[in-house]
């Protein structure tokens, strides 16, 4: 039997990936992240070790000693921290200091091609999680608007231009008027930021042009809702056969119990 490492971050995405690969065959041997991941993580994998942001010799060392090869990065480590109580070791430093600039795309390939150096090949979830993207069309909730949809074109033309930047995933249009775009805060807090601004936003999430897939894909659930619900948000367009969607059934609640329409676009 095949160990797959998994290292992981905060949200459901680290349980569903584990899930899918012991339902797969695979043990599951996982690095967690102290501050970050949920203990709850034990119940579904193998082995769970146990480490802070920045100690990447240490995960890779972790990983090896459980006889992986093969790894996948789930869940999100928060950006901000990358400011303030991460202790990056040397290997992260080394890394940072070959980088030309220091986006989120940039950064993870080179860390997975660290990992690669070490004998570790990093992959991506699209083997085991196939049924969890998001088609094209309606999703959840009611079926959208026709200023919606056009809301919602906008956002995912300017989602893709500033993702060729290395920015962010996230757009918040109202009538054609961009409220905000993510940048270091995360989804949630440009949610809520679009929320102060105006009701009944139509928020967009797309992937990046050049982004790896392998890791950091944009992702939504039943909480995404909840964010959107409570910034008074009236839709969701996902980018089709890129957004993850953890917890569909969980999300489609969500949606018709908020009105909050929920569809993929191309």
């Amino acid at each position: 039997m095949e160990t797959l490492g998994l290292i992981a971050g905060s949200g459901r995405l680290p349980f569903e990936v584990a899930r899918a690969a012991r339902r797969a065959g695979f043990r599951v041997a996982a690095v967690a992240h102290r501050g970050e991941t949920s203990e709850d993580l034990l119940r579904d994998v193998d082995a769970l070790h146990w480490v802070r942001l920045g100690q990447l010799k240490k995960i890779a060392a972790l990983l090896l000693g459980e006889g992986v090869r093969r790894a996948l990065f789930a869940g999100a480590l928060t950006k901000r921290a990358g400011f303030g109580s991460v202790r990056p070791d040397l290997e992260v430093l080394k890394i940072l200091a070959r980088l030309e600039g220091k986006g989120d795309d940039r950064l993870l390939k080179a860390f997975a091609a660290w990992f690669g150096e070490q004998g570790i090949e990093i992959v991506g979830p699209r083997g085991l999680l196939p049924d969890c993207f998001a088609p094209d069309g309606r999703i959840a909730g009611p079926a959208p608007s026709v200023a919606q949809l056009k809301d919602a074109r906008q956002g995912l033309h300017l989602s893709r231009l500033l993702g060729e930047g290395d920015v962010g995933q996230t757009v918040a249009v109202r009538d054609g008027v961009v409220l905000a775009v993510e940048a270091l805060e995360g989804t949630d807090a440009c949610i809520r930021r679009a929320g102060t601004l105006a009701p009944r936003a139509v928020v967009v999430k797309a992937l990046k042009p050049s982004q790896d897939q392998r890791f950091d894909l944009p992702t939504v659930g039943p909480e995404t809702i909840a964010v959107l619900a409570g910034a008074k948000a009236s839709a969701l367009a996902l980018e089709a056969g890129a957004t993850l969607i953890i917890d569909r059934e969980g999300l489609a609640l969500a949606a018709k119990r908020h009105r909050i329409a929920v569809f993929g676009l191309l």
